[in-house]
């Protein structure tokens, strides 16, 4: 039984993938490895793990305006998240999406302020359709 939670589309975008969560800030810049989409911050608890092609959750960007730089190279990799999921969307990482599309012609969708209950309930693992148009996430 799938379960659907209502926030605010900050980029558009549709995908379908696996969440990875982590309810703390995140910085792409010196945060993610951009060759391999692999967790480099040795602070951060998902430390080893790889994003690419996940719908990452986390409460929202840490860093400064190298953010875009850093996933714009993951993206040209083919190894940047597929969605981006907040508790509140900072402008740079709206932005990494908006430049996704621009230079690669990728969407990358990018939700925020979902109700408190999705970011109580989803987990890694669980498989996420990301909605960035209408700010609609569905755990499947």
């Amino acid at each position: 039984m799938s379960k659907r939670f209502r926030g605010r589309g900050c980029a558009g975008g549709v995908c379908e993938a696996e969440a990875i969560v982590a309810l703390e800030p995140f910085g792409f810049w010196q945060g993610i490895d951009p060759a391999s989409g692999e967790i480099i911050n040795r602070r951060h608890p998902l430390l080893g793990a790889n994003l690419a092609g996940k719908a990452f959750v986390f409460t929202f960007g840490r860093g400064s305006t190298g953010n875009p730089g850093i996933f714009l190279e993951a993206v040209r990799n083919g190894v940047a998240p597929a969605a981006m999921i907040n508790v509140r969307a900072e402008p740079m990482i709206t932005l990494c999406s908006i430049l996704a599309e621009e230079f690669y012609g990728l969407r990358i969708p990018v939700i925020d302020r979902l109700e408190a209950a999705f970011y109580a309930t989803v987990k890694s693992g669980d498989r996420l359709r990301v909605d960035g148009a209408t700010g609609e996430v569905e755990i499947l």
